[in-house]
């Protein structure tokens, strides 16, 4: 597994507080979500740790046997769901979720001081793709504007990624090119109009005959958003859309 130095330096004063004690998080638990991207790419806070195994688990013994959850506020508990708040001077929430079916493309990578387990980039990319058609929220577009302005993974290796993650009968490429040039949704609008306009770009550069093919490292049948918690979002087609039905 490759080793990897994290951007610490954007974590705020009580993630990186707590950062040193996840070394006790198990294993088979690996970190997604916006802050494994800023920790990936440095480019922005993000404040929660959002951890996926692909084993099941009971959040009461998970609660137990990890130190740095004594005396946290339990806010979510079910059937391999655990959601905590952890106060280190401010409260940062951290959730962890038991998916048996949890799909992806390429092996983690881990941090060099305390061993966590961080999703590849392209894993991220991936599930980003498919969260935003479900979610209108502005730090998702931030998002895969970082992951595609690092120049490593493009928009329809993103795409490809989410295909062979979530299979072809859980994500639909064409809603997410779709949501990437919609912005009237929550406070999506408040996206700097560069963003916008590279985002724009990037859809009218896509074409979805012609994406690559990624085989998934696990099963494709893996966590939905759309399929757990966020329907598909309405979208209104703007008068210049017109890549994202090609």
């Amino acid at each position: 597994m490759q080793t990897f130095m994290p951007r610490l330096d954007i974590l705020p004063d009580s993630q990186r507080r707590l950062w040193e004690e996840l070394v006790h998080v198990p294993e088979d638990f690996i970190l997604y979500g916006g802050t494994a991207i800023a920790l990936h790419l440095g480019h922005r806070q993000s404040v929660d740790f959002d951890f996926f195994s692909s084993t099941p688990f009971a959040p009461d013994r998970l609660y137990a046997a990890l130190p740095f959850l004594a005396g946290a506020e339990i806010r979510q508990s079910n059937l391999n769901t655990l959601t905590c708040l952890v106060y280190r001077g401010e409260p940062v929430q951290v959730s962890f979720f038991g998916l048996p079916t949890l799909g992806r493309v390429a092996e983690p990578v881990q941090a060099f001081d305390n061993n966590l387990k961080i999703a590849a980039l392209i894993d991220l990319a991936g599930m980003k793709a498919a969260t935003v058609p479900h979610r209108a929220e502005a730090k998702d577009y931030l998002d895969i504007d970082a992951i595609l302005t690092a120049g490593a993974i493009d928009l329809p290796t993103a795409l490809a990624a989410a295909t062979a993650i979530y299979g072809e009968k859980q994500f639909n490429a064409q809603l997410t090119l779709k949501a990437l040039c919609y912005f009237e949704d929550g406070d999506v609008s408040s996206l700097p109009r560069e963003i916008k306009a590279r985002l724009m770009r990037a859809v009218d550069a896509v074409d979805l005959s012609r994406l690559p093919i990624l085989e998934p490292v696990r099963s494709t049948q893996a966590f939905n958003p759309g399929v757990h918690g966020y329907p598909i979002r309405p979208l209104i087609k703007p008068n210049n859309e017109t890549s994202a039905t090609q």
